[in-house]
């Protein structure tokens, strides 16, 4: 099964994709400077391209990734402000 939509948070729209995998999800958050990955994405290959990028883990729909807390990101996003351990529901608007 696959989901895509949109949602608003304050003034700014983002996509939301989810694809059933085998054991976990395939999770993914895009804003209009970057976005927030679940463990499936390689924080290494977002990093060479010099996106933004934040990357959680354990989550499973959309409400656990704006609960989750940031597990790692990319120098773009320590730049923009994000940090590990920051709550992503705190740093979205920044993505």
């Amino acid at each position: 099964m696959i989901e895509f939509n949109t949602f608003e948070r304050g003034d700014k729209t983002y996509t939301y994709l989810k694809v059933e995998m085998g054991k976990a999800p395939f999770l993914l958050v895009k804003g209009q400077k970057g976005y927030i990955m679940c463990g499936y994405m390689n924080l290494e290959a977002a990093t060479k391209l010099g996106d933004l990028g934040v990357r959680v883990s354990g989550v499973s729909d959309l409400n656990t990734v704006l609960e989750s807390k940031v597990a790692g990101c990319t120098p773009a996003a320590k730049e923009a402000g994000i940090e590990e351990g920051d709550r992503v529901s705190d740093i979205i608007h920044l993505i």
